[in-house]
């Protein structure tokens, strides 16, 4: 019997990828010319026979991919505009498109179904940032192919990619316990989101073994999860601890945490060390540089991409569970020995 020639056979012969392959013989933009022609000589010496039907009618699959998101984590320095920008970037070597929703704190309430699931607009869903648990069981359960970015929920069977905060809090701590600092606080509210509970997790571990007790986490925002403004930070934990350094869950926060110093006439790092997360910083930060850990965006959307992809496209696939991706700590000038030497 003779044997049907595949894209996959086409890109196996010319070492190029299936993407490639496809976007040549549709007619699609994303290869040059010179690759096209290629391709379509090799396809027709290979004796492929294109079917002209639309692979979405040929496969059932519409190609799209939802993104959601909370309303509440976009601001004008929302970190999840860099993430969503990022996988907007890895979408681009696959077959899919993404569509983004906004989900308002209303809909996520309510359990509301998103309006891209209702519709039947995509075959599967990236939810960046964490929701309750409650509207996580019910999306789920509408839609099975779901992937969690940077936050992790036991709801479904989803694959979670997540930054490694807990070590990332960790060997931020140490940072600070090396250059000298003894009374180190964090700032992030706990209950708010998986992530930075990890962070306290790891600040916590980094400070017991050094022999110091960690302080309990200083919130950063109010019940609904909205960030405080500096007027509104309460600091009297870590002052009344006599604290000379504090991990911020965020840079942003980093930020409202120097405007609370700077209000006292307390100075960065003079008086006060500080460390914080995302590597996001000189537009928030009062011109300081925030010794941060930098996430590997780019390695955490392509993973989740690809995964939620193959998940799509495999009836046998099998959930991973929870996949860390270590980032990296970017060093500045927000950290310097505690004045007057130890603290």
């Amino acid at each position: 019997m003779e044997t049907k020639v595949s894209m996959r056979d086409i890109a196996r012969e010319l070492g190029v990828s299936i993407v490639a392959v496809s976007k040549a013989l549709t007619g699609r933009e994303g290869v040059s010319e010179a690759l096209r022609e290629k391709i379509k000589y090799k396809a027709k010496e290979m004796g492929y026979i294109y079917n002209s039907l639309p692979k979405s009618m040929l496969t059932g699959r519409k190609y799209q991919i939802g993104i959601l998101i909370a309303s509440h984590f976009l601001g004008e320095f929302a970190f999840y505009w860099l993430v969503f920008m990022q996988l907007l970037e890895s979408f681009k070597s696959t077959e899919y498109f993404a569509l983004l929703e906004i989900v308002n704190e209303e809909a996520e309430k309510k359990c509301l179904l998103p309006a891209l699931v209702r519709a039947n607009k995509v075959d599967g869903l990236i939810v960046l940032g964490q929701f309750s648990e409650d509207y996580l069981n019910f999306v789920t359960q509408k839609m099975p192919a779901c992937l969690f970015l940077d936050f992790n929920s036991s709801a479904g069977s989803c694959d979670r990619v997540v930054s490694n905060n807990f070590d990332g809090a960790y060997n931020l701590t140490k940072l600070l316990l090396e250059a000298g600092h003894k009374r180190i606080a964090f700032i992030g509210t706990t209950s708010a989101t998986t992530s930075i509970l990890d962070r306290f997790m790891g600040y916590s571990k980094a400070l017991l073994e050094a022999g110091f007790p960690p302080l309990p986490p200083i919130p950063d925002r109010d019940e609904k999860h909205q960030g405080y403004h500096a007027s509104e930070i309460d600091l009297r934990i870590g002052e009344e601890a006599g604290c000379t350094a504090y991990v911020c869950n965020n840079d942003q926060l980093a930020g409202t945490v120097i405007r609370y110093f700077k209000q006292r006439g307390i100075r960065i790092p003079d008086d006060i060390s500080l460390a914080g997360f995302d590597n996001n910083d000189i537009e928030t930060t009062e011109g300081i540089g925030i010794t941060s850990l930098a996430p590997d965006i780019e390695s955490m959307c392509s993973i989740a991409v690809s995964n939620l992809i193959t998940r799509i496209e495999d009836p046998g696939y099998r959930s991973r569970g929870q996949i860390f991706v270590n980032g990296r700590i970017v060093s500045k000038e927000s950290i310097a020995p505690p004045k007057g030497g130890d603290a």
